[in-house]
């Protein structure tokens, strides 16, 4: 079992901080979980939505972050591929791959609705765009040369460089709220990474879907659990705590939705998902139901290694659960506390190479 450390970089209005602030914050969490003995850090590519995040280039926090740690795997979730030329992007990934000297990981996804917009991407292009954009990225990580003929794009013997460290290529996981993404994962051997913003129960199906395409197509399954996380050695004290900044989470992660396209329109261009209102819902949930019913994770250290039991004994093809310790407005030193009581007291507790017990 790996832990790491996941940071969406919300930066609302309310306890706004400087940009740059976020930022050097950001950098001193990484290397104090490198030092601790968190396994990746993880963080998503998103734009135009400050509320939400401000995690815009990831790979060049990864290729900073690189030189201030030794072990600390970096880890994207998700880049999103329709909004970038795969060929230009594959080059990227190599660049940051040898960075990093090789520690560098990527999910890729299709998107939230709501960048296609702001991107001049028209909506219904984002399937085929994905889907393109992934062929290609695998080639150009893998051949020499190589030529693509598609609806979107049609090149001829392109080379990228640099080359990757790491052969064929970095690690590629990908998620998000499609059933075709899982599927996709499962055949092609990927990695799958779980939303921080729903229960491991919400998404039993998905995960079901991703196993079954593994075994269909020979892969091991390899999942990740992304977790929102709150710690306290009190776990009253943690609850009373960690109240503003989770309603704020929760708020910051629905707040683009006010920009998406109408339902009839996203239903008709295969993003029915957030055609259905789930993701609105969320910010209506009441603190103690989020809590209650596991959408959060808030209390003592000996309190959460009960819940992480719970999500192993679920999941024994778990492989790694990441936690998000740092939310909008709240004090940098409250996030290393959070990493640092989870590393002391929870991350010893988890019997090497069984990832389905803990012990007390």
């Amino acid at each position: 079992m790996k832990f790491g450390i996941y940071v969406e970089m919300q930066n609302p209005k309310v306890n706004h901080k400087p940009h740059a602030q976020v930022y050097k914050e950001v950098l001193e969490q990484i290397e104090h979980a490198d030092k601790v003995g968190f396994s990746t850090f993880n963080t998503l590519e998103h734009h135009w939505f400050e509320e939400f995040s401000i995690s815009t280039n990831p790979m060049a926090l990864y290729a900073a972050a690189a030189q201030r740690t030794k072990d600390i795997r970096f880890r994207t979730c998700s880049h999103i591929l329709p909004l970038h030329n795969p060929m230009v992007f594959a080059g990227q990934v190599a660049a940051t791959d040898i960075l990093t000297n090789g520690r560098f990981e990527l999910a890729v996804g299709r998107g939230h609705a709501w960048v296609f917009p702001k991107a001049s991407i028209p909506l219904e292009e984002s399937r085929g765009r994905f889907k393109e954009s992934l062929e290609i990225l695998e080639l150009a990580l893998t051949e020499d040369t190589f030529s693509y003929h598609g609806k979107y794009y049609d090149v001829d013997n392109v080379s990228v460089v640099p080359r990757p460290i790491q052969m064929p290529h970095p690690k590629i996981y990908t998620g998000g709220a499609s059933n075709y993404n899982y599927e996709v994962a499962g055949k092609k051997g990927y990695g799958v990474l779980i939303t921080p913003m729903l229960p491991l129960e919400k998404v039993v199906h998905q995960l079901e879907v991703y196993k079954e395409s593994c075994v269909k197509h020979g892969h091991k399954p390899e999942i990740i659990f992304v977790q929102a996380l709150y710690l306290d050695d009190d776990g009253d004290r943690a609850r009373a705590q960690a109240k503003d900044y989770i309603l704020q989470f929760m708020k910051g992660n629905v707040a683009p939705t006010a920009g998406l396209p109408s339902k009839e329109e996203m239903i008709a261009k295969d993003y029915g998902f957030y055609a259905a209102g789930t993701l609105e819902a969320l910010a209506t949930i009441p603190y103690q139901q989020l809590l209650d019913e596991e959408y959060v994770w808030v209390g003592s250290p000996e309190e959460i290694r009960e819940k992480i039991q719970k999500v192993v004994t679920a999941v024994p093809e778990l492989t790694e659960i990441s936690v998000i310790c740092s939310y909008a407005g709240m004090e940098h030193w409250k996030t290393i506390r959070t990493q640092q009581l989870f590393s002391e007291k929870i991350m010893p507790f988890i019997k090497k190479g069984d990832p389905v017990s803990v012990t007390k």
